[in-house]
């Protein structure tokens, strides 16, 4: 209801100041004026009204429909099992990284002698392959 009684006071509002502007504009007799004024505001003040109680209802259903979503919610995730929380310890995850650091020196280090040799194999070729050119060009 407060967005009716709201519309209602501001329709009201304007349609009062509509009619008083236009007095104003123009050079008509001010004898008429507070009756049309008070017209003016009774209908402004009906439209506001009913645009105001229509977006009440239309809150009212969007609340009711949040509502029930929000119980369908609880009940879904209040039916599911509970899980015991995993306690951890910092002495295991130390225990952890340092393992995995290991590994990871170890790994490298392996892919380091690889690297070595094959470029070594590499360079054996390459020698070998620019000898057997110059022999080609002596030739």
């Amino acid at each position: 209801m407060r967005k009716a009684v709201k519309l209602l006071l501001l329709g009201g509002v304007v349609g009062a100041a509509v009619v008083a502007v236009k007095s104003l504009k123009s050079d008509e007799q001010v004898e008429n004026l507070p009756v049309q004024a008070a017209k003016s505001a009774g209908m402004g003040a009906a439209a506001g009204g009913l645009v105001g109680l229509a977006l009440d209802v239309r809150s009212r259903r969007k609340e009711t429909k949040r509502s029930r979503l929000k119980k369908a919610a609880v009940r879904s995730l209040s039916s599911l099992p509970t899980l015991p929380r995993p306690s951890i310890d910092l002495h295991d995850l130390e225990k952890a990284s340092r393992k995995a650091r290991k590994s990871a020196v170890k790994a490298a280090h392996k892919a380091r002698v690889k690297a070595e040799h094959l470029a070594e194999a590499s360079r054996i070729k390459a020698e070998h392959l620019a000898e057997a050119g110059r022999e080609k060009l002596a030739s």
